[in-house]
């Protein structure tokens, strides 16, 4: 009995002496941004999503372009994913969400054989964009785009 009057004192008390600090709690750090770009690179030709078949692809560089009317240079970043193949990027912008999703892509230079010697060394992998929620986008599903003869430097 005495030792729960004791824990219910220290109880009153630590929550007294909480409420009179007059400080909030510390909160989670905020992305201070328009435009949130975020997911997953696999080490594949396949899709964004992550499945036992498609590993991640670290330390790809992601990079966010963007083309046509109001959005060519209005909208650039890119970011590396981590160990694990996630990225994200924060973008600040004047353009529409819309104009978003339908003029920036994903594009990773990086070569799958960075990840998988067995994948190709030259060519990228590029993604159209979806919204998530509010301005948050994800990539729809990344494909693989083989380098043709033409982008080729002349011997």
């Amino acid at each position: 009995m005495a030792c729960k009057r004791i824990l219910l004192v220290i109880g009153v008390v630590a929550a007294a002496s909480a409420g009179a600090s007059g400080a909030p709690p510390p909160q989670p750090a905020r992305i201070q941004a328009d435009v949130v770009v975020t997911g997953f690179v696999p080490c594949n030709n396949g899709t964004s999503m992550r499945s036992g078949s498609a590993p991640g692809f670290p330390g790809a560089l992601v990079q966010l372009q963007c083309t046509g009317e109001g959005a060519a240079g209005a909208l650039a970043a890119n970011a590396t994913t981590d160990g694990k193949g996630w990225f994200r990027m924060a973008v600040n912008t004047t353009v529409a969400p819309s104009s978003v999703a339908t003029s920036c892509s994903l594009v990773v230079d990086t070569p799958l054989a960075a990840c998988n010697a067995t994948l190709p060394a030259t060519g990228a992998l590029r993604s159209g964009l979806r919204l998530l929620v509010s301005m948050v986008f994800f990539p729809r599903g990344f494909s693989y785009v083989a380098t043709s003869a033409d982008d080729s430097p002349a011997a």
